[in-house]
């Protein structure tokens, strides 16, 4: 039979998870931080080197004591939901969510009732989001891209580098990030790419590198399952007769006839014969066959529709003037679709991206890389270092650093530095001071606190013990006690620290909110053989191999 934990036991227990996770994870708050080295959990790599409050605390599978373990875990959750969507703000989220459940976990062992304490919290963070919206502003030019980048990230030269970016590709901007050498670097790519491959190498043998341009190519833009030998003949006779130099076929697969006879058309010197197989799932797939035929001026050819490959006219087909494919992708430069018809759509997308809930997160992804595909252009940025921990590390921030940026440019910017949080202290205050409800003030009371604790936590991780004058100063108005964190590392100039106002907003949410809830809690009920969650982190050495619960 299980083990059992009332309350008071409970909330104590709660608490301490709460608080041995949250304190792992303060120290990456802000410009200036500090780093958490992880085990290797096979101890034959190097330690992973993280300042991603996200990441650290899902790479926390258990804590050793299972009745602080439940406030972990409850915590956890939280922070790596908040950092898949928005890339940003875990640790504002962890330090609001420490500082909330504290403060009322001492009012409810005072004798306070946990769910009138929850109904006057959330009822205050619906307050607080209100008052941030009014706060953010729409990010103006490259030096406040710039700005942004180097509040989320710290260093100088990836915020340089990112700002670059996004102010020449925009927000939806596809950019990928590879390993690099000992300085960071990016470059540009003309036109949109897809994540597929060809189902043979063979296309690639005899020829220099793994990169095959194709120059005035014909597209055929399919979900068939592609094994009619004599229609290909037939088809590519007619994109040969009708003066293409090569013919790309988009299809689900390719039988082993029609890959033979790929082969034999390598001998062809003058016409190039490519196959290609999307990756991704299926929403994915479908989304990239729309996208090719917007761009090429095709058409989709769908098997469920009626299509089928033997009836395949060139009226159907699309075209390009310069296309290009390697083993894991391929892009089209200058396609022959219509750019008012593409302008059309990607402007519908951005609507659709609008109008979509933060909930949709997959959708909204979705229409993130169809917009940036449609817009054209990518980028790729090369992360430095001089060690496979540093280069990692690296890659991680600057990955999190994109995804925070986007979030910014989208959905606009708020003082950085805990400020847009302070700036909510008169309201609440008022709010306060005009209650005569008695978990109604307890609640405010514990969010006054909770507005402060991301500022003083950013200050302490800066080197700064005086942190409540800096506030006071803050408070009316003067920002210069933020050139002492700009002389310490943070390199912004004074008062000019940006946060994105979607990922402050989503870590007030996520901490006040999450919180609250935590703080309903009455009972524990431990398993006598809990399952074990597979994670980034992986398993312990000694785990029970049969007993894993996937998550």
């Amino acid at each position: 039979m299980g083990r059992l934990l009332y309350q008071p036991q409970t909330g104590d227990a709660i608490k301490q998870g709460i608080d041995t996770l949250a304190r792992a994870i303060a120290p990456t708050l802000g410009p200036v931080t500090g780093l958490v080295a992880l085990d290797e959990a096979t101890r034959k790599g190097a330690p992973e080197l993280l300042d991603d409050g996200g990441a650290i605390a899902r790479r926390v599978l258990a804590l050793q004591n299972r009745d602080w373990d439940i406030g972990a875990m409850l915590l956890r959750e939280t922070l790596w939901e908040q950092r898949e969507r928005l890339g940003d703000g875990a640790a504002t989220a962890a330090v609001l969510y420490q500082t909330v459940f504290a403060a009322g976990h001492r009012f409810l062992r005072a004798g306070g009732d946990a769910m009138l304490l929850r109904k006057h919290l959330e009822r205050g963070m619906r307050q607080l989001l209100a008052e941030l919206r009014q706060q953010a502003q729409a990010i103006q030019g490259k030096d406040e891209i710039e700005c942004l980048a180097l509040s989320i990230c710290g260093e100088p030269e990836i915020a340089a580098a990112l700002a670059d970016i996004f102010e020449v590709l925009g927000a939806h901007s596809p950019v990928e990030v590879r390993a690099g050498g000992r300085a960071i670097r990016h470059e540009f790519f003309l036109g949109a790419y897809w994540e597929g491959k060809a189902p043979s190498n063979a296309i690639f043998e005899g020829r220099a590198g793994s990169r095959l341009d194709l120059n005035n190519s014909a597209w055929l833009i399919s979900d068939f399952e592609l094994d009619d030998l004599p229609a290909l003949v037939q088809l590519v006779t007619d994109v040969y007769q009708a003066g293409y130099d090569s013919l790309a076929i988009v299809g689900k697969s390719f039988s082993r006839q029609l890959i033979a006879a790929q082969g034999a058309n390598s001998r062809m010197p003058d016409f190039t014969l490519v196959y290609l197989e999307l990756s991704g799932l299926l929403d994915e797939q479908a989304a990239a066959l729309e996208d090719l035929a917007l761009l090429t001026g095709g058409q989709v050819l769908r098997a469920i529709t009626g299509h089928s490959f033997a009836a395949v006219s060139r009226d159907l087909l699309g075209s390009s003037e310069l296309a290009w494919l390697d083993r894991n992708r391929f892009g089209i430069i200058a396609g022959g679709g219509q750019a008012a018809a593409v302008h059309a759509e990607a402007s519908e997308l951005e609507r659709l991206y609008r109008a979509s809930g933060a909930a949709d997160e997959r959708r909204r992804e979705l229409l993130r890389a169809r917009i940036g595909r449609l817009r054209g252009g990518s980028a790729v940025i090369y992360a430095a270092g001089s060690s496979e921990s540093e280069m990692r590390f690296q890659q991680e921030r600057i990955k999190r650093t994109i995804t925070a940026l986007r979030g910014g440019l989208l959905e606009g910017t708020l003082p950085g530095g805990g400020l847009a949080l302070l700036r909510c202290l008169r309201p609440l205050q008022q709010r306060h001071d005009a209650s005569g409800d008695l978990h109604e003030r307890a609640a405010c009371q514990i969010l006054l606190e909770a507005v402060q604790a991301p500022c003083r936590q950013l200050l302490a991780n800066a080197g700064h013990e005086a942190a409540g004058i800096v506030i006071d100063a803050l408070l009316q108005g003067d920002a210069s006690g933020f050139e002492a964190l700009a002389a310490n590392g943070a390199g912004a100039p004074a008062g000019q620290l940006l946060d994105s106002a979607a990922a402050v907003m989503a870590a007030t949410r996520n901490g006040i909110g999450g919180a609250a809830l935590a703080l309903t809690v009455d009972t524990i009920v431990h398993r006598l053989n809990p399952p074990l969650a597979i994670a980034p982190g992986g398993l312990p050495a000694d785990a029970d191999l049969g007993n894993i619960e996937l998550r």
